[in-house]
């Protein structure tokens, strides 16, 4: 991790010193992290001393259940970035989601932690890690990014809900906007934070991921253990096939981004009044006359702009501001 010095300028854009704004929060932060990193440690070494069996097999048939024979076979090739958050997803996923068998019955992971006797971990340790399970994962869109200090979340399940301000260092230094994950937000200290876990998914598998958990929960309510579950299945498995994906990719040499051209300012009236294969062959013009137009020119701006941030960030560039399309467009209050 990037070492910031007492003197420099807070990562979170204040425009005062680090030791003047977040150095003392963050120094509480880390401590915290540490602390949650060693029960969360504790609790699974416990979990495969007590219950290894339960424990490898739910791992096989529950978390990497829906990988094909040779993608199971794949997984020590991954990249080690790859494997490494592999692994703290499935720890995590143990934690919180998980269900073992004990004396031949099926139990949620979550039931056990609640037994002393089962696995002897502190009141506080027991009390840190009941909370992580309350809090569902969910598919989430950045609004806006602050590198190194935090990021702007919408839940792409729940769109009417405000949008979470979440404090987070390292993973806030490689997004960009629109980029979209299935991740777990918990409330902590008085600031929303990611609990570890992290399921980085394209725009194309978070909508996919969407569509899907949309279509199979109509009558289950956002609170019922169902769509909880049905949640973290749909992102769990759209991740796991996107790293597979990547990873055959990069070894046919695919492994590239392209670039995506958008209207300067001075061609933006000629272009708003084109027909465009992605919108049914309307115009940007006339497809946001309609609702479904406005949702499929918003999504195609934002995949456009996300593209061409990821682009500008492997080639050290500075993304354009393309504010004047959605303006033009009609579209500004989407940004808000």
């Amino acid at each position: 991790m990037e070492k910031i010095g007492r003197n420099d300028a807070c990562p979170c854009g204040s425009g005062k010193k680090y030791k003047k704004c977040c150095l003392d929060r963050d120094r509480s932060s880390t401590h915290r992290m540490r602390n949650d990193s060693a029960v969360a440690k504790q609790a699974l070494e416990l979990l495969g001393e007590r219950y290894p069996e339960g424990v490898r097999e739910a791992v096989a048939s529950g978390f990497l259940g829906c990988l094909k024979k040779r993608e199971r076979e794949a997984v020590d090739t991954l990249s080690p970035d790859a494997q490494e958050l592999l692994n703290v997803n499935i720890g995590e996923w143990l934690l919180t989601d998980a269900k073992i068998v004990v004396e031949g019955e099926l139990k949620p992971v979550r039931e056990i932690l609640q037994n002393n006797d089962a696995l002897p971990l502190t009141q506080e340790g027991i009390s840190w890690l009941l909370n992580l399970g309350e809090h569902p994962l969910s598919v989430y869109e950045v609004r806006h990014v602050e590198p190194g200090s935090g990021m702007l979340l919408t839940d792409m399940l729940r769109p009417d809900e405000p949008d979470i301000r979440v404090r987070e260092r390292k993973a806030s230094k490689g997004l960009v906007r629109w980029d979209t994950l299935g991740a777990r937000i918990v409330y902590s200290e008085n600031e929303w934070v990611l609990s570890g876990a992290l399921y980085p998914l394209s725009r194309e598998a978070a909508l996919s991921c969407r569509s899907r958990i949309q279509r199979k929960s109509k009558g289950l309510d956002y609170n019922q253990d169902a769509f909880r579950e049905l949640c973290a299945s749909s992102i769990r498995e759209e991740w796991l096939r996107s790293i597979f994906s990547v990873h055959q990719q990069a070894e046919n040499g695919q492994n590239h981004v392209d670039a995506i051209a958008l209207p300067a300012a001075a061609d933006f009236e000629k272009w708003a009044e084109e027909p465009l294969s992605a919108l049914g062959d309307r115009s940007p013009r006339k497809a946001v006359r309609t609702p479904a137009g406005r949702r499929a020119v918003t999504e195609l701006l934002k995949t456009f702009e996300h593209r061409h941030a990821r682009c500008m960030r492997k080639t050290g560039g500075n993304p354009t501001d393309f504010g004047y399309i959605w303006e033009g467009l009609g579209l500004k209050q989407e940004l808000s």
